[in-house]
């Protein structure tokens, strides 16, 4: 009988001592070896994400980065230079001093562009506008005070342009000349000047410099449409019985509007295609009527009359 249970318990015995060797635990290098695994593979994934990220950054700085625009006076030669940076390609640059033509640059898609201009008397605003080429535009302004140059107007009158000088010095003289043409020479010998330069007909482009007696020069180029202004007439006739301001106006291109004011009420303007305008404007009885008539042709240019009468 004690046989039989000793046999039992060896069996016993080793079945669990068989259990016991299945069971291992792993080496701790091995452990050691799938950590630093682990380690890595998380690495890679947070480089590669911080990449990422600043790729977007980037993008986006780019995206919002403006052009940067730096303007430099050099009163030796009264000038100002533009030099335009960009990290993408600029389109066009376009300048103008207070509310004259602008002048265009060709950009090329350069990024990098200087420009080099001239100042103008008295008090001015430069205006400077850039288009990149995506086609984004941004605009800076300057105003520069020059007290020791001439100061140039210059107002668009029928057939041609009316010319006026100022300078602390005497101005010894003006040149002008007409898109490339012969130049022409006006001796001046005071402090201001004024008077009509006769346009050719049609769109050209007027040059003209002003030198004082201390040599100082000013110089200006504006667009000229060699243009008479349009007609108007205005008559008091009868129309139906009634007393009317007959308004006749014309222009040998075209007409673009007519403005007309009557008794002193609110402006009416009509925006006229042709070359002929014909309105009649009945009077208001028993008081002295008053009439405004403007009209602009196609180049800009103006012709305004003004009536009175007396429908009492």
């Amino acid at each position: 009988m004690n046989q039989i249970l000793d046999t039992g318990e060896e069996k016993l015995r080793k079945k669990v001592n068989k259990t016991k060797k299945v069971k291992r635990v792993l080496p701790v290098n091995v452990i050691v070896v799938f950590f630093a695994l682990g380690i890595i593979i998380l690495g890679i994934c947070m480089i590669s994400g911080s990449v990422y990220a600043k790729d977007k950054i980037n993008e986006v700085v780019l995206a919002s980065a403006k052009p940067q625009v730096d303007i430099t006076r050099n009163d030796d030669d009264n000038t100002v230079e533009i030099n335009v940076n960009h990290v993408r390609g600029i389109a066009r640059i376009a300048y103008k001093w207070n509310n004259d033509e602008e002048t265009v640059i060709d950009g090329n898609n350069r990024k990098n562009i200087s420009e080099k201009i001239d100042l103008i008397g008295g008090e001015n605003t430069l205006t400077v506008t850039i288009t990149e080429e995506n086609g984004q535009s941004v605009t800076y302004e300057k105003k520069y005070q020059v007290g020791n140059i001439p100061v140039i107007k210059l107002e668009a009158v029928s057939n041609g342009v009316k010319l006026t000088a100022t300078s602390e010095a005497k101005i010894e003289n003006i040149i002008y000349n007409w898109d490339e043409g012969e130049e022409q020479k006006i001796e001046v010998g005071n402090t201001s000047y004024e008077g009509i330069i006769n346009a050719p007909k049609g769109k050209h482009i007027l040059k003209i410099k002003v030198v004082d007696e201390n040599k100082m020069e000013a110089k200006k180029e504006q667009e000229v449409v060699g243009d008479t202004e349009p007609t108007v007439t205005v008559k008091p006739q009868f129309v139906d019985g009634k007393v009317a301001f007959v308004i006749e106006a014309s222009d040998d291109e075209k007409l673009e509007k007519i403005e007309i004011t009557h008794n002193g009420g609110a402006k009416q303007t009509e925006e006229i295609n042709g070359t002929t305008y014909h309105k009649d404007i009945i009077m208001t009885t028993g008081e002295t009527n008053t009439l405004i008539v403007t009209a602009t042709n196609l180049n800009g240019l103006t012709k305004t009359v003004r009536v009175k009468f007396d429908n009492k």
